[in-house]
């Protein structure tokens, strides 16, 4: 964590639903000013996890401390986070202006003016009906709702999930500004992470319901490596992955420079080929697809 503070502790989190274990013992530590990817399957609990920091259900076990606070009940820390579901959903009827002030009633530090300017920086109309945007409007004022208020935290959960690709730069583009104000702590839960690549700092593999992997943005630009060679199927090892095969042609994702060491210490047939494996790859191989 580099000694910067902590803001964000959670500790043996469980949570289970209808007998389904959906959180199994997680823990998750955030600094200031850290951008986390969390990268799980759909289902794997990401959007359980946001919604136990966010106070809107609480942990089955476990412990959360956000921002000083404790999850309570009472809607103090949900107050001091920004928050973006993966469907966001707003009163119809209203117009985007109506909703804003409906939602700045919920934020003590709501600032009008920087609303009004995302607006204009999104391209977003004000006086349209909430019920009438298109998906990519919808989540441009699911994301005015979410910094408008200057949280120190944002919890992202699929923000570009579906987006075209101009509503996506837009996002991304207030992502890098609420950076470059400085200090925000970021988590993004993501089924696709390669698009947050440049943003992150550390990627977190949310897998059966606890982080099973913890990897730095600087591992996976530099220790993360492409094998492919021709020969039998070779067993499943601690950092190594099968991410494709054909005949007798494989190609493995290895993890760190000492595991690649060892796998050319067990012995690698002639030809075979070892490059920097391409970070949306490396994701892909974290999830086993």
């Amino acid at each position: 964590m580099n000694d910067k503070k902590i803001i964000l502790s959670a500790a043996g989190l469980c949570k289970s639903f209808g007998g389904r274990k959906v959180l199994d013992s997680l823990s998750l530590e955030a600094a200031e000013g850290e951008v986390i990817g969390i990268l799980g399957r759909n289902g794997s609990g990401k959007t359980t996890l946001f919604k136990i920091l966010l106070d809107l259900t609480a942990a089955d076990t476990g412990s959360v401390t956000a921002l000083g606070l404790s999850p309570d009940g009472s809607g103090r820390l949900r107050g001091l986070i920004g928050y973006v579901p993966e469907k966001p959903a707003f009163h119809g009827f209203l117009t985007v202006e109506e909703t804003l002030a409906f939602r700045a009633g919920f934020f003590p530090a709501w600032e009008a003016a920087k609303a009004a300017e995302l607006c204009r920086k999104l391209e977003l109309d004000p006086k349209a009906k909430a019920g009438g945007l298109s998906k990519g409007n919808t989540a441009k004022l699911a994301w005015i709702c979410a910094a408008a208020h200057n949280p120190r935290l944002l919890l992202l959960d699929e923000p570009t999930s579906g987006l075209d690709y101009l509503v996506r730069d837009h996002i991304l583009n207030g992502l890098v500004h609420e950076l470059a104000e400085g200090g925000r702590t970021i988590i993004i839960s993501n089924h696709r992470m390669g698009e947050m690549g440049g943003l992150l700092d550390r990627v977190c593999v949310l897998k059966d319901g606890r982080i099973s992997a913890d990897y730095s943005a600087d591992f996976i630009k530099e220790e993360v490596f492409r094998v492919t060679l021709r020969g039998t199927a070779r067993p499943p090892a601690d950092g190594v992955r099968e991410i494709s095969r054909s005949g007798s042609l494989s190609e493995l994702a290895v993890f760190g420079r000492e595991k690649l060491a060892a796998l050319k210490a067990s012995g690698l047939p002639d030809g075979t080929e070892i490059a920097p494996l391409e970070q949306e790859s490396a994701f892909k191989a974290m999830l086993g697809e």
